[in-house]
Formats: structure tokens, C-alpha cells, sequence
């Protein structure tokens, strides 16, 4: 017996400073990596010590990362004796996860049982309550939604400002802005919400909304500034207004809000579309004459840009512009990087990456390019793969970028075939291919993958010149120490030494005679490492490497 409780108490105390962990890499934003350890570590038993815990824990970070079904799978298999305080915790993060995944009446159902059931504190109401009016805007439920609103406030008030803007901008995005002038005065004086709620109410007309929001934009003010002046453009009918400002509002969405980013993708190609119908009637530009469009829309980039992109969305869109088309949806995407507005142009393709074909090979280029700088690999593998070289690249060096979008993307295996294919060849590869291969095996090495990292250096041995073939030496030197083959790292940073043909003892030289020194003796091949270091003594201008060789000489 006395046995079996120390066990248990061992058991105990393993798991806390686990636990407490865990919550600390919440705590700190880590959210991944603390579900990560949630995972290996909860006991697999619910009726382990402090299982319920962990698992209020594991469903907290499920509603953060957005893993909404899984989080609502686990949240119906919850053991009915639960302790209440992980109970209370779950049902909170389920309530969460509902609202998210827009299942209003799921998130109302946990919401219920967490405030009548479970004995919550003040700040376990709030929090189900404040759920609660979430769980009708997530259906689009603005009356009950609103009727929620009143009831909080009535509980909380003077109502915190985050909260009245919150119930300001959900009901704004409802187009119920008459309701949302009840927390008119709980917004910040001069701040874009209370700018927008104002002339959404006719409280203030258009041409006074536009000065204050550039102004403010001007300074450096954040993208809800952009809201209200797609807002004032609505309303005063200017439609250059409204693309300018629908495009620098895509450009601003996160990334990992996918779908307000459709959302105002689709706003943006009918605000294109009226600008363009408008410019088109004033410039007596005919329906089905899209090459007059497109030329007209050329001449325009200088002084009305965003008439000539609307103009190019139009014929980029056409069923029968044929290459025209196709031009057209290049000068699009151009436009857009030119200005500054390049994740506006991704968004409005993101969904036709399904469909590449449909794209100009120019523009899925230049989306690609777009989506590999800011980090969407995947993006970029869709909108290039079966692409010929672009014009004006070297054949390998494209072929070792679009290796490195898809090793980045996941697709480890088809990037280490195309590599392959790359660097088994007689000829050296051009000067920018072999910095691309370079990079890409070191990118591989720091990730982890040094067996990819190593094929791809040995490989650049054969088609890479001076000083490409030094680093890779130099690389294969560090690989093999990490591994402890001692022997293979020297004689990999011996050859880095050794392989320049002015025989000039330069800084690379220098390291790499010290690295291969260090090896040669951790492998016991001391007269050969006495060797190096007396070179070091001799060539060296470092007063600590020249102490270290001395010292190392010194040794029997």
C-alpha cells in the first residue's frame, strides 16, 4: 500500500510542473506549442488526477487556434462529474468554438448550462453573456443580437469601451446603424469607429467624413480609417473613392481570415465593376469592344489609376477578350504590386489557384511571387506548378525556387526529386542557381533536414564554382560534426581550406582551418592537427587564435 502511494504521489508531482508549463506557454502566446504538449502529456484515463485540467486547458487552445470541430467533438464527450471549474472552463471554450464555427444555437446551449447550471462567477457571466450576443451575429440575428446588447448593458453598465465598440461595429456590419447610435458616446472622439457610426447615421455627410479619415491616415492612423471612407464613398456614389479604399482594406486583412477576405474580395470586383461601367459610359466606351477598354485603360494608369484598374478588372473578367483578357489580368496584378498593394492583388486570385489555367502565365507568376514572400507556400506551389520558366530567368535557377516554394509548402519528396533532376547534370549551373541551391540546403539543414541539406550540398559540389563550392564544403563540414564523424568534418573543411586557387589566407580560409583542426583531433589524428594549427600560427592575425594554436602546440 505504501508502495502504491508513493507512486501515486510521484505521479502527482510529475504531472503539475507539466501542467504548470503547459500554461505558461499559453500564457505566453505559444498556443501551439503548448496544445502540442497538452497532447502528449493529459492522461489517455478521464479519470486520471488532473485530467480535467488538462483538458480545460487543451479546449481553451483548441477555440484559440480555431480547431473549432474538434473542439466541439470533445466538448460532447465531456464526463458528466467534471469538477466544476474545468467544467465551466470547457463549456466556455465549446461556447467559443460554436460562435466561430457559426452554430449560434450550440454556442447559446453551452452558454446556458455554464450560467444556469454550474454556479459561475462574476466573471464567468459576463464572459457567457457577452457569448450570447456573439452567438446571434454569428447568425446574422441582429434583432436578438441587439435585444442581447440592451439586456448587458443594463447589467454592466457604464459599459467598457472595447464592449460598446464591438456591439458598435457588429451592428454596423448589419446595417443597423440606427441602433448602434445607443453607444455613440462610449466611442473615442475622432476615432474611425465613431467617424463611421456617424455618417452611417446621417449624422455627418460624406465630403465632411473624407478629411478627417485621410488625415488620420496620414498620420499613420490604422486601416479602419479605410472603412469609412468606403463607407462615405457608398454614400456620395464616388466610385474611384471606393476602389481606392476597398483595395488598401484588402491589404490590411490577416492573412488567416480567409473568409472576410473573400468577402471583400467579391466587394472589391463589383466596386471595379460600377467604376468601370461608369468611366465606360462617360468616355462612350461600347459593351464587347474590350480592346478599346483595355487601351483606354492603359492611358489612364498615370492619372486615374484606380479608373484604369477598374477598367482592366472588367476586360480581365470578359468571356471573350481572348489574349486580351489575359492582358489584361496581368496589368491587374502589376498595377496592384506597383502601388504598393500586392496582397490586395492575392487576394482577389487567392480561389483562382484552383483554376491556374484560366490565368495569364505572367500573372500567375507574379501571384506566385507575391504568395511565396509572404509566406504562403502553398499558394505559390498551386499558382506555378506546370508554369514554363518566365521570361528573362535562368531554367534551373526557377526550377530550384519553385523546389524551394513546395519544400516549404510540405511537399518534401517532390522537392528533393526536382533538385535531383537539377543537379545531376555535366555543366556548372548558372551563378544565381547555385546561390538558389546554396540557400535551399541551408534552409533544409536549419530546419532539421539534414539528409536533404546534405544530397543537395554533395550534389552542388559537382556543378558549383568558387565560392559556392567552399560554403557547400563548409556546410558539409558542419552536418558531419553535428553527427559526430569527426574524420569526414575535416576533411570536408580541410578541402573548404584548400579550395581557392589563390591559396590567399582569407578570413574563410582561417575558420575553416580551425574547424578542421578541432576535428582532426576529436578524431585523434593529432600530427595532423598539430599541422593546421602550426599553418593558423603562421598565417593568422588573431591574437586568441594565436594563443589557442600555441596552446594546442604546447600539448604533448
Amino acid at each position: 500500500m505504501r508502495v502504491l502511494f508513493a507512486v501515486v504521489c510521484l505521479a502527482l508531482a510529475g504531472t503539475a510542473p507539466a501542467l504548470e508549463t503547459a500554461r505558461s506557454l499559453a500564457a505566453a502566446g505559444a498556443s501551439r506549442l503548448a496544445l502540442s504538449r497538452v497532447e502528449q502529456l493529459q492522461p489517455g484515463d478521464a479519470g486520471a488526477p488532473r485530467w480535467a485540467e488538462w483538458e480545460s486547458l487543451r479546449m481553451r487552445l483548441l477555440a484559440d487556434l480555431g480547431r473549432n470541430d474538434e473542439a466541439l467533438q470533445r466538448a460532447a464527450r465531456l464526463p458528466s462529474g467534471m469538477p466544476l471549474a474545468s467544467l465551466r472552463q470547457c463549456l466556455a471554450a465549446a461556447a467559443r468554438a460554436a460562435v466561430a464555427a457559426g452554430q449560434g444555437a450550440v454556442a447559446r446551449r453551452y452558454a446556458a448550462r455554464l450560467l444556469w447550471q454550474l454556479e459561475p462567477d462574476a466573471d464567468d457571466i459576463r464572459a457567457a453573456r457577452l457569448l450570447v450576443v456573439e452567438s446571434h451575429l454569428a447568425e446574422g440575428g441582429g434583432e436578438p443580437a441587439f435585444r442581447a446588447m440592451l439586456r448587458f448593458e443594463q447589467d454592466y453598465r457604464p459599459l467598457a469601451r472595447e464592449t460598446a465598440e464591438r456591439f458598435v461595429e457588429a451592428l454596423l456590419d448589419l446595417g443597423m446603424a440606427r441602433e448602434a447610435v445607443n453607444w455613440l458616446a462610449s466611442l473615442e472622439d475622432g476615432g474611425a469607429l465613431k467617424l463611421r457610426l456617424r455618417l452611417r447615421a446621417g449624422l455627418l455627410p460624406a465630403d465632411q467624413a473624407i478629411p478627417p479619415a485621410r488625415a488620420a491616415l496620414a498620420k499613420g492612423g490604422g486601416a479602419a480609417y479605410w472603412q469609412v471612407l468606403a463607407d462615405a464613398a457608398e454614400r456620395s456614389g464616388n466610385g474611384a473613392l471606393g476602389v481606392e479604399a476597398l483595395e488598401s482594406m484588402l491589404q490590411h486583412r490577416p492573412d488567416d481570415d480567409a473568409a472576410r477576405s473573400r468577402v471583400l474580395a467579391a466587394r472589391l470586383w463589383r466596386a471595379y465593376a460600377g467604376l468601370a461601367q461608369a468611366t465606360a459610359n462617360r468616355e462612350h466606351l461600347l459593351t464587347g469592344q474590350e480592346t478599346a477598354w483595355y487601351d483606354f485603360a492603359t492611358r489612364r494608369l498615370g492619372p486615374s489609376p484606380f479608373e484604369a484598374r477598374a477598367l482592366f478588372a472588367h476586360v480581365a473578367r470578359s468571356e471573350t477578350a481572348g489574349e486580351t483578357r489575359r492582358s489584361a489580368q496581368l496589368r491587374l496584378v502589376y498595377s496592384l504590386r506597383q502601388s504598393g498593394l500586392d496582397r490586395a492583388a492575392l487576394h482577389l486570385y487567392r480561389d483562382a489557384a484552383g483554376n491556374p489555367d484560366a490565368l495569364d502565365p505572367r500573372a500567375r507568376f507574379l501571384l506566385g511571387d507575391i504568395a511565396a514572400s509572404h509566406r504562403a507556400p502553398g499558394l505559390a506551389v498551386r499558382l506555378w506548378r506546370g508554369l514554363e520558366t518566365p521570361a528573362g530567368l535562368d531554367a534551373d535557377a526557377w526550377r530550384i525556387r519553385f523546389a524551394t516554394v513546395q519544400w516549404r509548402a510540405g511537399e518534401v519528396d517532390e522537392a528533393r526529386s526536382a533538385m535531383r533532376g537539377v543537379l545531376r547534370r555535366d555543366a556548372p549551373l548558372s551563378p544565381a542557381a547555385q546561390a538558389q541551391a546554396l540557400a535551399l540546403a541551408r534552409e533544409t539543414r536549419d530546419a532539421g533536414a539534414t539528409g536533404p541539406a546534405e544530397e543537395i550540398l554533395l550534389g552542388l559540389l559537382a556543378v558549383a564554382g568558387q565560392p559556392v563550392r567552399r560554403d557547400a564544403l563548409s556546410a558539409l563540414g558542419d552536418l558531419a560534426e553535428a553527427a559526430g564523424r569527426y574524420p569526414a568534418a575535416a576533411d570536408y573543411y580541410l578541402r573548404a581550406a584548400l579550395d581557392d586557387d589563390t591559396r590567399l589566407a582569407d578570413a574563410a580560409a582561417i575558420r575553416a582551418r580551425l574547424a578542421a583542426a578541432v576535428n582532426l583531433s576529436r578524431a585523434g589524428y593529432r600530427r595532423d592537427a598539430r599541422a593546421q594549427y602550426r599553418w593558423l600560427l603562421k598565417h593568422s592575425g588573431d591574437p586568441t587564435l594565436i594563443e589557442t594554436a600555441r596552446r594546442e602546440l604546447a600539448q604533448p
